[in-house]
């Protein structure tokens, strides 16, 4: 039998922006009542993601920061912002 051992190039971006997604569409539907926060929620998020990024490279020997993981972070909290937006204007949310 042939090997199942695909590998996919920077197959971690996608990882980020679904973690980045979920924590970011968590936070803005947790808060959904107080749409005035959620530009405060994604600029959070983003500087959390980030922070986290400056900081494995900083503070660990095993890990390295990666600037393209920040910008997969920030692209998934972008992505949940715009789901988020769309089925609060569709009022699927009350």
């Amino acid at each position: 039998m042939p090997s199942s051992d695909v590998k996919i190039a920077n197959i971690d971006k996608a990882y980020h922006s679904i973690a980045y997604f979920t924590l970011g569409i968590t936070w803005l539907f947790s808060y959904y009542k107080k749409p005035e926060k959620k530009y405060l929620i994604v600029i959070c998020c983003i500087i959390f993601g980030i922070i986290i990024e400056v900081m494995q490279g900083k503070l660990t020997s095993y890990r390295s920061g990666d600037y393209l993981d920040a910008i997969a972070n920030s692209c998934g909290i972008l992505l949940a912002l715009l789901i988020f937006n769309v089925f609060s204007k569709k009022k699927y949310i009350n």
